[in-house]
């Protein structure tokens, strides 16, 4: 029964997903190495790694890195943390602009 539930299809503003399995944001392990596995075997979306919405904290390169989302497989998903809303606004903007498709607050 939970097989055929999950193959349900969900849809997120304009975006349809394939099924409702989505792999939630984690810190240091949902990469794009791994989300782009987790499609490849069934997701129906994978999450990026949670944003910060403090500049101080995703402006370095190597955070950047992490949040560019052009190219990637399935529809791309970002989670942004903070409490801010001027902070939290240009986060967004920051990953709407790399790519991100879909932008959880």
């Amino acid at each position: 029964m939970l097989v055929q539930n999950c193959e349900d299809v969900l849809k997120i503003g304009n975006h349809q997903l394939k099924n409702k399995l989505i792999v939630a944001p984690m810190a240091g392990v949902t990469d794009r190495p791994f989300r782009e596995l987790c499609l490849r075997y069934g997701a129906g979306m994978a999450v990026s790694e949670m944003m910060s919405s403090n500049p101080k904290l995703w402006k370095t390169a190597k955070s950047k890195q992490r949040m560019v989302h052009e190219g990637e497989s399935g529809i791309r998903s970002v989670q942004i943390a903070g409490s801010d809303p001027q902070l939290m606004a240009e986060a967004a903007q920051f990953s709407v602009e790399n790519g991100a498709q879909i932008i959880d607050i």
